[in-house]
């Protein structure tokens, strides 16, 4: 069965999560602009330093650049490469991880070249006081690693806020929904026979016209009951005049007659239970369906379709069928009126529409706390 609560909370998961993907997406790539912006400041800062170098006495400046670590690995795999060279393109200073060849062709300005077996960003500068040429390069790998952990650590928070987010969603949207629920259990606690309108406090303006609409199928269905009420009513007072004049009638018959014939008591007996079933209408007219249920007695239903299976018998060998009765004694609480008139509406059902010779069979069984009658042909 498909859940309100649960669409709406995948839903607006779904959404925060695309546009947080979108927001990060024009954040990595904005983010990465400025690192690369950055990055080569960096550059124009390292080659400023350079060209404040004392190449006169030969100073080494890696000092301004990175922290001196002799003979160590960073000594050799520095992140910034330098080289610096005089007008005619001889080499006067470099870096120990620079090529002895120019990092780049003599142009001033930025570009990515290939050496030493990784990817570089290189700057260009030409001081305008001596003509030295000052080329500056930083590994381009380092710069991503560098930018995307500053970002990933950013990002990473908004990812792990989605969890959080989706168990609010969740609450926010049930809380939402509680009218709804509400309303469920004031329809479902109400007695069979309450038709009276729905209301609740707080009505919500979305589910005003399901409230709207189930009162008008309330007062609908209370209009209908009470007509069928008052016309099932009128009816049995009707019935209820003839019927006692014919068991009367019946009753002077029988006493006259010395011996009376079958069919004369059978007709009686129909007389009585038709006379039964008339006040049952009164009766159900009159109570509710559950105080009805409290003039039910134990019946047995085996017993009780023995005694209708007899009646019916020569109507069963008239068209020469065999019927079986299986199964063993099985106490409901009922009407016996109406329940023998269940079973013959079901023996004269499976008979009649039975083709000659057919085999009938009904069977009486208990399941845990349920009678089960079943016919079959």
């Amino acid at each position: 069965m498909a859940s309100i609560r649960l669409f709406l909370t995948l839903t607006l998961i779904a959404i925060i999560v695309l546009v947080s993907f979108l927001s990060s997406l024009r954040g990595y790539r904005q983010s990465m602009t400025e690192a690369e912006t950055l990055f080569d400041m960096q550059l124009q800062e390292h080659a400023k330093l350079l060209s404040l170098a004392d190449l006169n006495r030969g100073r080494v400046i890696e000092e301004l650049l990175l922290p001196r670590q002799a003979n160590t690995q960073l000594s050799t795999e520095s992140l910034i490469a330098y080289q610096v060279f005089d007008e005619e393109g001889g080499l006067l200073l470099r870096s120990v991880v620079a090529p002895s060849e120019p990092m780049s062709p003599r142009e001033v300005g930025y570009s990515d070249r290939n050496f030493n077996g990784y990817r570089w960003r290189v700057l260009v500068v030409r001081e305008a006081n001596n003509g030295h040429w000052v080329m500056v390069a930083q590994r381009l790998d380092v710069r991503y690693e560098l930018a995307e952990s500053v970002i990933l650590e950013a990002v990473i928070p908004t990812v792990l806020g989605i969890p959080l987010a989706a168990l609010l969603i969740w609450f926010i949207v049930g809380y939402g929904l509680r009218p709804i629920q509400q309303l469920a259990q004031e329809v479902r606690s109400r007695e069979v026979s309450d038709l009276s309108p729905v209301r609740l406090d707080n009505v919500p303006r979305e589910l005003t016209p399901l409230t709207v609409s189930t009162n008008d199928l309330l007062r609908r269905l209370q209009s209908s009951f009470s007509r069928e009420k008052r016309f099932a009513a009128d009816a049995a007072h009707e019935l209820r005049t003839p019927i006692s004049i014919l068991k009367v009638q019946v009753h002077n018959l029988l006493a006259e007659m010395e011996s009376p014939s079958a069919t004369l008591e059978e007709l009686r007996q129909g007389i009585d239970a038709m006379g039964h079933l008339v006040e049952q209408i009164l009766v159900l007219n009159r109570t509710a369906p559950d105080q009805y249920m409290v003039q039910f007695v134990p019946i047995d239903l085996y017993a009780l379709a023995q005694d209708v299976i007899s009646s019916e018998y020569e109507q069963i060998l008239e068209r020469e069928q065999r019927f079986d009765l299986e199964g063993g004694s099985a106490v409901v609480a009922g009407d016996a009126t109406a329940l023998r008139s269940l079973i013959l509406n079901l023996i004269g059902n499976a008979s009649k529409y039975s083709p000659v010779g057919a085999h009938i069979r009904m069977r009486v069984r208990t399941d845990h706390e349920e009678a089960i009658l079943q016919v079959e042909d």
